[in-house]
């Protein structure tokens, strides 16, 4: 019995000892090798045969960065997909980022929402606004592109600054506009003869000086072969550029928009911030249903429709609980109230978008090819600037108006969408199927474990 004990003994550890180096050995092969199976219909579970290709085409490391907290259930959901594209290329590399523990990380690589995923190559950055393969592959697309297009801020008149940090400054804009794909540059027209060739888009962010006679002309000679500009101005400050936007239709009213309602108020900004929730039919806000952005210190813009070869369109409007104050006597006695016989009510009009007709054919050097067939360019003008500034750009809608204007402006408007954070998708069941859950949860499987339990007690009762 004893010799019997000991052999069964060592047959058992025996038994153990190879379960073990097995488990272990396939560890192993799995470590050294990545094979994975996708048995369900439709290989769901699997990347498309485009986001194949296009991990094809990566021969250099490329970095994910995804911005999610930790505890989130949503991080396994990431970790899932992205180790997809790991197995698909194993110079993809992903981390998970923080952004309530390390937030001077995530403000560097202009984190807007939970799950978004920076993506970085040779030098070239590209936000995923989330963590699935559609979003992430179109990202991808656009980070292995070499070319990028290029952004310029004009500076030399008090603009807004593109790398201040604190508030007023245009960092966070400036971030944001680079994880879309763009090329960031500053423009001095004092010390340049024009806007360049490359130019998508020129940018005037909030001048506090007049522009030069030369300056001006440079700006119109770039609109007229075709060139794109971005105008945002401040209350009572047009830095000369009145007459330059008069020109295409849009003038700039001397006053301050301000406005109390029941939906400021339950947001809690002040009387300052007038709130827009309506939007113009143009491409830029063409997914800014139920939207809100708001815009502290702005001045109305104002139509002129009889400019001819110039199609205007409201952007943004205010409601109608509005009113303008005219002039700054108001602000420093602070008597903000609506005055029927002095101000003037509202609706207004806060963002222009001109369609100007060409002239003459573009050079074909110039910044926008999409324009040399409709022979068309387009003109943004904004009565305000804190909208898109640090403080104010990853509030409500602010941030995607300013980005959908710069990708509707430099011809990328498959990038033109409202960028949010990812939202739970509800699993909605037919009738049939939700009856047939019922059943099996609640009758069919309580009814098969009691059956099970009444067999297994008879059977032993027989047996004594």
């Amino acid at each position: 019995m004893q010799k019997r004990r000991v052999i069964y003994g060592a047959g058992t550890a025996l038994s153990i000892l190879l379960v073990i180096g097995i488990l272990i050995l396939v560890a192993l092969l799995a470590n050294w090798r990545h094979l994975r199976f996708d048995a369900t219909r439709g290989q769901t579970q699997s990347l498309s045969a485009v986001t194949k290709a296009l991990l094809k085409q990566i021969d250099r490391p490329l970095t994910m960065a995804v911005f999610l907290p930790e505890g989130s259930g949503e991080r396994q959901n990431a970790k899932d997909i992205l180790n997809l594209y790991v197995g698909g290329n194993p110079k993809l590399s992903f981390r998970f980022v923080d952004p309530e523990r390390d937030p001077l990380q995530a403000k560097e690589a202009g984190y807007r929402f939970p799950g978004n995923v920076l993506l970085t190559y040779e030098g070239r950055r590209q936000m995923a606004d989330r963590a699935d393969e559609e979003t992430i592959t179109n990202a991808l697309r656009k980070v292995l592109k070499p070319e990028r297009k290029v952004v310029y801020f004009l500076t030399g008149h008090g603009e807004r600054d593109i790398t201040k940090a604190g508030q007023g400054g245009y960092q966070v804009a400036r971030r944001a506009l680079e994880n879309e794909g763009y090329e960031i540059k500053p423009l001095n027209l004092l010390t340049e003869a024009q806007v360049p060739q490359d130019a998508a888009v020129a940018v005037v962010v909030g001048p506090k000086k007049a522009f030069l006679g030369s300056e001006i002309g440079a700006l119109k000679s770039y609109l007229d072969r075709g060139g794109r500009v971005l105008a945002l101005l401040d209350p009572f400050e047009d830095a000369g550029l009145k007459e330059f936007l008069a020109r295409y239709g849009v003038g700039l009213d001397e006053g301050i928009i301000l406005d109390v309602n029941q939906v400021s108020q339950s947001l809690g900004v002040t009387a300052i911030m007038p709130l827009v929730v309506q939007y113009g039919p143009s491409p830029i806000t063409r997914d800014f249903q139920n939207t809100v952005s708001i815009y502290p210190m702005a001045r109305p813009l104002t139509l002129n429709r009889e400019i001819q070869g110039v199609a205007l369109l409201p952007l943004a409007t205010t409601t109608g609980t509005s009113y303008e104050k005219m002039g700054k006597s108001w602000i420093k006695s602070g008597n903000a109230a609506f005055n029927p016989k002095e101000d003037k009510k509202g609706p207004f009009t806060l963002a222009v978008q001109a369609e100007i007709k060409l002239e003459a054919p573009k050079d074909k050097g110039g910044p926008a090819k999409a324009a040399d067939a409709e022979n068309k360019t387009y003109l943004v003008a904004f009565g305000n600037v804190d909208f898109a500034d640090n403080a104010y750009f990853n509030l409500f809608g602010n941030g995607d108006l300013f980005l959908n204007t710069v990708n509707f402006l430099g011809s990328e408007e498959a990038q033109i969408i409202v960028r949010e954070a990812a939202k739970a998708q509800l699993l909605t069941l037919a009738s049939g199927q939700a009856w047939g859950l019922f059943v099996a949860t609640l009758l069919w499987a309580p009814l098969v474990m009691l059956v099970a339990g009444v067999w297994a007690y008879r059977r032993r009762r027989a047996r004594r």
